[in-house]
């Protein structure tokens, strides 16, 4: 990790801040002939190990990462040594800043700049590299002779990104012109973790190195194992280690990385140092903490020590023991929860756009002082950078916060869109307790609870044919045995589903029922009446390629007629089971095989509801309800509606946003009608959608719908339980239609429900 160049207007403050500080300093700082003479400082080996030797007395780094002048308070906390990612002065006079450093007793780390391969520098060309070899002599000349230098770093996480190992033997170039222009200070080049393969490449390509060093940040606490596995035996720093890096943390499904708390980072520095660093004393000569200053990565607060005010985080307080040997007197505050809508960073939290929230921050002082609250809101950053490269900070947003200076407060996002809710507690001291919330706004409606299906929110479509087996394709069914069905009703209470869906009132509907109350099983069913084809729609349904002969659709209409009286006979039978029935699915699309006509529709569910107690509905497309809905919702207790943005070329970023505009556009057509979704999915292989279908797209579909449900009282039949070969083309074993399910037709659960 790097700290790059800062914004301009930023650098400009900084500037005019150094300036003023010259003046400052001028009646105390010694004028460069009246310094004193540079410290000798070298590496030696003892019966207790590897040891840093400054002017010939042991020397401690207590050591951060610092770019702006802020030695006061930390030598006042125990800090003795700071590092820095340039020697330029293109962010402040570093000439000043060594002087200041000397003034406060605090040495320096001097980081050369030399350019990474993951900028465009190559390595392979010799011009290049000798051109930069003699800048870097000229910085080591002109910086060698400082007294608060304390040694050098050639680079700065060259190997993040590289493919070149030619850079290693550019590094040991300026190791070996160190040595020789420089005979006062070691130099070591700082690595992006500690991977077997780079080690082994810079102890081979750059054998002038004093020692390594390593940066780490989660994986700090693998490093004893890398160390092992590499045979490492040498002297070593860490020069930078932290909190866990955004990279390393868990993300939300729209892929915003969740942020540790400011307690919950402390507690990450003092195990990292407990566990693994001090246990490392007699390799590691010292370490460097990232990062005391304030910088944007991902968000203004992930890896900064102090906030944006420059407020002391709780993390220092840590440094603080480790360097002293000792608690502060008082401690900043800690982070006890940060919740929105009763959710915390967590939990995948999504709102409404337009509506209010609740939002609060529960943090314990660590003094007897009342502490001062703060909200911020920031649209989510998009930054693609990596290894610290600059990200513009992002401006809060106003006029969303109701109270931004309470502990609770009212969030109310207009828009829809990836947010972060940021919170702050500080106390007297100036020592500040942080936390954050990334978000999801989408649009929606609020329905009443009563319009959520037997109360659930996320329940299954449930076909369950098995391999071999399939429904009446005119030659009768093959249906899965009762022990298959009970198995799968098992499967699915155990993943935690209550409300299923069924497409007919066969056989097969019967059994599951039976079993259902057979076995008191805490399952209910939305029951489906299957009305099969009554026009032939062979100039409109893409696979229907001859018309269905009359007679066959006079038949049909007989058989819908008794398939009608069958889920009559059903839902009064199992009236404790069945909450509703649906009459037909799809049979009113364009695209249908089995086309009905609408006037027929409406008698058939007048017919039913007539006939039974439950709430009555029929599944079409959300496009067909806008268009040609209106007649038969008059008809019914709510309107089922399909939605699938995977069929209509959409990416998985987009799959809820699309699913929702669906929805809302149902919602304006019919306001007064509650809405349920019947049928919504991902497949997770299709030769029609390529790399589009897979198994995490579903997982994020999953629970993104889910959240969205719940906020809305929508109640959804994710399609579907299982994986069913019968469906789709028999030739292409990766069609589509084969591949929605929960499970894999063997029943082992996919990665959306592990």
């Amino acid at each position: 990790m790097q700290i790059p160049m800062l914004a301009p207007v930023l650098k400009l403050l900084i500037i005019v801040a150094a300036l003023s500080a010259v003046f400052v300093l001028s009646a105390c700082a010694p004028a460069s002939e009246d310094r004193a003479p540079p410290a000798t400082v070298e590496i030696v080996r003892s019966d207790s190990g590897y040891q840093l030797l400054r002017d010939g007395e042991p020397y401690e780094i207590h050591g951060v990462g610092m770019v702006a002048d802020d030695f006061a308070a930390l030598t006042a906390r125990g800090g003795n040594s700071i590092r820095t990612w340039t020697t330029a002065d293109d962010e402040g006079d570093m000439m000043s800043l060594l002087d200041s450093a000397y003034e406060h007793g605090v040495t320096v780390a001097l980081t050369l700049p030399m350019q990474a391969e993951r900028h465009g520098f190559d390595y392979s060309d010799a011009e290049a590299v000798a051109e930069q070899l003699e800048t870097m002599r000229g910085e080591v000349k002109r910086l060698r002779d400082h007294p608060a230098l304390l040694f050098w770093i050639i680079g700065n996480e060259l190997n993040h990104g590289y493919t070149n190992p030619k850079v290693w033997n550019a590094v040991n170039d300026v190791a070996r012109m160190i040595h020789e222009v420089d005979s006062n200070h070691p130099a070591t080049t700082a690595l992006a973790g500690s991977s077997e393969e780079v080690v082994r490449a810079v102890l081979e390509r750059a054998p002038d190195l004093d020692f390594v060093s390593f940066q780490h940040y989660g994986r700090i606490f693998e490093l004893v194992e890398h160390l092992d596995r590499v045979g490492f035996d040498q002297p070593f720093m860490i020069t930078e280690w932290g909190t866990l890096g955004w990279w390393e943390m868990e993300q939300t499904t729209w892929g915003a990385p969740v942020e540790l708390t400011s307690s919950e980072k402390a507690d990450v520095y003092w195990r990292a140092y407990n566990e693994i660093m001090a246990p490392l004393a007699e390799q590691l000569i010292g370490s460097y903490a990232f990062l005391w200053g304030q910088k944007q990565e991902r968000t203004p607060t992930w890896f900064s020590l102090l906030t944006e005010r420059g407020e002391q985080t709780e993390a220092i307080d840590v440094l603080d023991q480790i360097w002293t040997g000792q608690w502060p007197a008082e401690r900043a505050p800690r982070v006890q929860a940060i919740t929105l809508n009763d959710q915390g960073p967590r939990d995948n939290v999504m709102i409404l756009a337009g509506e209010s929230y609740e939002a609060a921050f529960d943090v314990a002082s660590g003094s007897d002082d009342e502490l001062a609250f703060r909200w911020e809101i920031k649209p989510e950053s998009d930054a693609t950078q990596v290894g610290g490269d600059f990200e513009k900070p992002i401006p809060s947003l106003d006029g969303i916060i109701a109270d931004p200076q309470s502990p609770v407060t009212e969030v109310v996002v207009p828009e829809r869109g990836a947010y972060r809710l940021f919170a702050y507690a500080t106390d007297r001291n100036n020592r500040a307790a942080h936390g954050n919330i990334p978000i999801l706004v989408e649009h929606g409606y609020r329905q009443s609870a009563d319009a959520l299906v037997a109360g659930e929110v996320m329940a299954v479509a449930y076909s369950g044919f098995r391999e071999g087996q399939h429904p009446d394709r005119g030659e009768g069914a093959v249906n899965p045995s009762r022990e298959e069905i009970l198995e799968d009703l098992n499967l699915l209470i155990e993943h935690g589903f209550g409300l299923i869906r069924m497409y007919d009132s066969g056989e097969k509907s019967r059994t599951t029922l039976e079993l259902i109350r057979e076995h008191d099983l805490p399952i209910r069913v939305l029951l489906g009446i299957w009305l099969r084809a009554e026009l032939s729609n062979h100039e409109g349904c893409p696979w229907l390629d001859e018309p269905i002969p009359d007679d066959e659709l006079a038949v049909n209409v007989t058989e819908n007629q008794v398939e009608i009286q069958r889920g009559i006979d059903l839902a009064r039978e199992f009236d404790d089971i069945v909450v509703a029935v649906n009459v037909g699915n799809e049979a009113l699309v364009d695209w249908t095989d089995h086309l009905v006509e609408l006037d027929q529709v409406i008698a058939y569910v007048r017919q039913v509801r007539e006939a039974i107690e439950q709430p009555v509905t029929v599944a079409e497309n959300y496009e067909w309800w806008i268009r040609e809905g209106a007649p038969l919702a008059r008809e019914l207790d709510f309107l089922g509606v399909h939605t699938y943005p995977v069929w209509e070329g959409r990416s998985i970023d987009e799959g809820l946003s699309y699913t929702v505009e669906n929805m809302m556009a149902v919602h304006r057509a019919f306001p007064e009608k509650a809405l349920a979704i019947l049928e919504a999915g991902w497949a997770t292989t299709a030769s029609q959608f390529g790399e589009r279908a897979n198994a995490t797209a579903q997982l994020r579909y999953f629970r993104e719908i889910d959240q969205w449900a719940r906020l809305t009282n929508t109640t959804v039949f994710f399609f579907a339980a299982f994986d069913e070969p019968w469906k789709g083309n028999p030739d292409d074993p990766l069609d589509a239609e084969k591949h929605w399910g929960l499970f894999f037709v063997d029943r082992t659960p996919k990665k959306v429900l592990k």
